[in-house]
């Protein structure tokens, strides 16, 4: 892995110093030190093969901010009155700001095509005299910029979001320059919140979705199964593609080997999980409460010929409470948000008689919190982990219970 220019400053990577076995095995320890209440045994780590350019989706954001003086001093009373200088950056927001960003000029992130599109779009927005967007003031037009790959089809969308019109002729062309096939869009965000959430979305050119494969093996790493999702914008898809499709085959040969007839797939997303079990299974639930995955899910069991996956859009707390679970030849499986579960989820979970649950989690301290719950009517029989975010302190958790 190379040093990148912008470490220390960039929000983006927090790891980059170290060499990638380190970052692992600083992650690995820091997840055992945090579950060891729990669990004393090994936790082995899944890496990512490829720990650059493994990122499937990136936002970048637009920012009009003061340039920071290197020769800044505040006891110099001259400062008082020098005149503040201004700059427009693209790019990353810098470690623990919301309103500043690097000027990127280098990134392995997500794709060696990234920092000649940024190169490509920044010279477009100074011919076209757009101002970028300032989160002080709320003035400019240029928000964000969200570029998305399939790591297994090769095709890519990238969207600008914007407060107002520009010249969408050139802006194609600049895009078309670096990503000749990529599908492009706009979106208006005249919101106060510093996110890529759109009000309205338009297709520039092409489609207003890409298309993304996992491939499913088995322990000998033969294939056994693909799963094809269809991927507007603001789907929900595991950032890590590569890593992700090794976890789902792991969560996949468990359940294989349990053989449930019915899984529940609480907090499931768009049901990937769901998806890639169905064949496993006479039926599975996915409960999920953000609508828009919801849709997703459907239309994704549709292409793949899924008929088994039933979707729920209600929050999983309230789900419990109106359709017990039925603990006769069930799976739980459970991948809550960065919070965890909602207590009464938890509980309802805990207390369900079902044999066996699957916990799939992003975050080891809310993991911690739900497992004084959980381990009062369970077991833990394995946990291991998943490197999604090599360069960060983030990792992914997976934890397999038994019921006492």
């Amino acid at each position: 892995m190379r040093n990148c220019t912008h470490f220390g400053t960039c929000g983006g990577c927090t790891l980059l110093n170290l060499p990638y076995e380190e970052q692992v095995a600083k992650k690995q320890t820091k997840l055992r030190e945090i579950l060891q209440d729990f669990w004393t045994g090994d936790i082995p780590v899944t890496v990512t093969d490829e720990p650059q350019y493994f990122r499937n989706k990136v936002e970048l954001g637009f920012c009009h901010q003061v340039k920071w003086r290197a020769d800044y001093d505040k006891k110099d009373p001259a400062n008082k009155t020098r005149p503040l200088e201004f700059e427009q950056c693209v790019g990353f927001k810098l470690k623990g700001r919301w309103d500043r960003a690097v000027d990127l000029q280098q990134c392995f992130l997500f794709s060696e095509k990234l920092v000649p599109l940024v190169a490509a779009i920044r010279a477009w927005a100074q011919q076209e005299n757009l101002a970028y967007y300032d989160q002080r003031k709320h003035t400019g037009v240029l928000r964000h910029l969200m570029v998305r790959e399939g790591k297994n089809t090769g095709e890519q969308i990238v969207v600008l979001f914007v407060t107002d019109d520009f010249n969408e002729k050139t802006f194609v062309a600049a895009v078309e320059s670096v990503l000749p096939n990529a599908n492009i869009m706009a979106a208006v965000n005249n919101g106060l919140a510093d996110t890529a959430e759109p009000e309205s979305l338009r297709v520039l050119k092409g489609k207003d979705h890409i298309f993304e494969k996992i491939f499913l093996t088995n322990e000998n790493g033969q294939q056994e199964r693909e799963v094809i999702f269809k991927l507007s914008p603001q789907s929900f898809f595991q950032t890590n593609t590569k890593t992700a499709q090794k976890m789902y085959s792991r969560v996949r040969g468990i359940v294989k080997k349990i053989a449930p007839k019915r899984i529940y797939d609480l907090y499931g997303g768009a049901g990937s999980f769901s998806l890639s079990c169905a064949d496993l299974c006479e039926k599975s639930i996915c409960v999920e409460s953000v609508a828009p995955a919801i849709y997703n899910g459907i239309e994704n069991a549709k292409i793949n010929g899924i008929t088994n996956v039933q979707f729920f859009c209600s929050r999983v707390e309230d789900f419990v409470r109106q359709q017990p679970i039925e603990k006769k030849d069930a799976l739980i499986i459970l991948d809550p948000p960065r919070g965890g579960m909602h207590p009464r989820a938890c509980k309802a979970v805990a207390e369900s008689g079902v044999t066996n649950v699957l916990y799939i989690s992003c975050n080891p301290v809310t993991l911690a919190t739900d497992l004084k719950t959980l381990t009062q009517h369970y077991d833990i029989l394995h946990v291991e982990a998943f490197d999604f975010f090599p360069h960060s302190e983030h990792i992914e958790t997976f934890v397999q219970l038994k019921l006492k």
